[in-house]
């Protein structure tokens, strides 16, 4: 999927997290931070998604997306480009 930054993100979902649920949280969280986050951002950025905090690491460091919401978690992490 596609970050708000434009970098390619590879969602990975966490236990007790469906595949398809994982996706649309990420995608979510992005839509909803669109604007704030370039690929050359070396700022963090963090949104409540449906209960879920999200938090979108530096782009210019290849951070990826954690989401959590109690004990579940899910993770999105910058596919290199090559």
């Amino acid at each position: 999927m596609t970050a708000a930054s434009g970098l390619t993100l590879q969602v990975l979902n966490g236990p007790g997290v469906s595949c398809a649920d994982a996706t649309g949280i990420v995608d979510s969280f992005h839509r909803r931070i669109a604007g704030r986050q370039s690929a050359g951002s070396d700022e963090p950025v963090s949104e409540t998604v449906d209960g879920w905090l999200c938090v979108s690491g530096a782009p210019a460091a290849q951070g990826g997306t954690s989401c959590s919401k109690g004990e579940q978690n899910v993770f999105a992490a910058v596919v290199p480009v090559e």
